[in-house]
């Protein structure tokens, strides 16, 4: 205990306790009990160490290629990052770009032809995407950055029919139109709901974030889940923040030097939580909702954890 206090406050995780680290720690009792897929197959999460971002994102690639890909014969790939934020990479308030550059990159080896980057950034795109980093990595891979503030027409209107409070919006047309797509959240504190991870990234595919804030945030963002299933989802906690979100800088960052990745959204995200405190993470009442509404797995013990060293 008292080495996991040290590494609490020096923000760091070694290799060593990476490896030892119980799976269950707080998060089970945290999280709930179980829910959703975990009584009929348990979800797979993988959870990818190392200080090495492209080693990182090079091992989560063989994950995903080793278990399903992005569907056979995928020519379109649409990939949500959080670019939100005027925030410099190291500040830990967008998606890393060498995490986007390195997914790019081995997207287009894997044939892969049209790959697009679309969000509805809460800052003016022509500041965030360029000082985000992801801008440069995109153009480089010739994967187009949309800014969805630029166009109303660029949003599709939706019914949500399974939804209890978000029962329809206007969401991005190239989320709604792919063959393959990809969830790439930084996980961060969040001022309104506790955490910041998968699920509630995709907030930046809806045009009126307003109407969720004020009709039951959480509930809003669990109705989403009932709607959107991502092909894969990758956490970047390659360094997080603990206060200030999502916007930061924060005055407390912790470096995991994790990438969380499930096809199963809510296990990503219930797995992610038990990197931040207690509290914070007891804040994120949407995992539960999900879970409830039989969206995913939010119990730890029910899920296939897998650990892999990267470097």
């Amino acid at each position: 205990m008292a080495a996991d206090r040290r590494h609490a406050r020096d923000g760091q995780f070694d290799r060593r306790r990476f490896l030892g680290m119980s799976i269950v720690g707080g998060g089970v009792a945290l999280l709930g009990g179980k829910g959703g897929l975990a009584a009929e197959k348990k979800a797979d999460v993988w959870v990818i160490h190392g200080t090495d971002k492209a080693k990182l994102m090079q091992a989560a690639m063989k994950v995903i290629a080793d278990n399903g890909g992005f569907g056979k014969a995928a020519k379109k790939l649409t990939l949500k990052v959080n670019a939100a934020w005027y925030s410099t990479p190291d500040e830990g308030g967008n998606t890393h770009p060498q995490l986007v550059d390195t997914f790019l990159k081995g997207c287009k080896d894997r044939g892969i032809k049209q790959i697009v980057i679309p969000e509805h950034p809460v800052q003016p795109a022509n500041r965030t995407f360029p000082r985000s980093g992801i801008e440069a990595v995109a153009k480089a891979n010739g994967a187009r950055m949309i800014d969805m503030r630029s166009d109303d027409k660029l949003f599709k209107e939706v019914k949500i029919p399974k939804a209890k409070r978000l029962t329809q919006a206007l969401v991005t047309r190239d989320v709604l139109e792919t063959d393959a797509l990809v969830n790439m959240p930084v996980a961060k504190h969040h001022g309104s709901t506790g955490l910041t991870m998968a699920m509630k990234n995709w907030l930046g595919s809806v045009k009126d974030r307003r109407f969720l804030h004020r009709n039951d945030l959480h509930q809003c963002i669990a109705d989403f889940g009932t709607f959107i299933k991502p092909t894969w989802c990758i956490v970047d906690a390659t360094r997080i923040m603990l206060d200030r979100g999502p916007k930061g800088p924060s005055k407390n960052m912790k470096k995991p030097d994790l990438l969380i990745v499930s096809a199963d959204q809510v296990a990503v995200d219930a797995y992610t939580a038990t990197l931040f405190p207690k509290a914070t993470a007891a804040r994120a009442k949407y995992i539960q909702m999900a879970a409830a509404m039989k969206l995913g797995c939010a119990d730890l013990s029910a899920m296939a954890i897998h650990k892999i060293e990267a470097s």
